[in-house]
């Protein structure tokens, strides 16, 4: 086998010192570790922007399937976090990589958060009615 050479700053490397990046591109370890580091932050990037569209999903769902609050809670947290996450100061390298979707996230985590105050409305209007039904008992009523 022979030497190659960094794809990125050209380097001249030996057998032993060459790394493939991802994508199988020849890398010398600096530059490798810069590449991983990039790949980091895009999945972090990413991932923020896949919290907001699993709020969405999240919330619609909690209309039809909502053990104890649980999908809601889910919901918001996730929701809260996409929002919070894209404006964070000091996240600039991760939300660098999200740019072109912000409008969706933004549109995606707001629109979560007005459905899941609606189940949380719609919830406790129906436990205000069940508990103010009249119970009858034998031939006495009871409130």
């Amino acid at each position: 086998m022979q030497a190659a050479a960094c794809n990125f700053c050209g380097k001249q490397l030996t057998v032993d010192q060459v790394l493939y990046t991802a994508d199988a591109r020849v890398a010398c370890r600096d530059c490798n570790a810069k590449v991983d580091l990039v790949q980091t932050d895009m999945k972090v990037g990413h991932n923020i922007r896949n919290a907001s569209f699993y709020a969405i999903g999240a919330a619609g769902l909690s209309f039809i399937f909502n053990p104890i609050f649980l999908v809601t809670i889910s919901s918001m947290i996730s929701a809260i976090y996409s929002l919070t996450a894209v404006n964070r100061r000091g996240d600039e390298r991760f939300t660098q990589h999200i740019q072109k979707d912000k409008g969706a996230i933004y549109a995606c985590a707001i629109i979560a958060l007005v459905i899941n105050a609606i189940v949380i409305i719609l919830i406790f209007i129906a436990i205000s009615q069940v508990s103010s039904q009249p119970k009858h008992y034998g031939e006495f009523e009871y409130r």
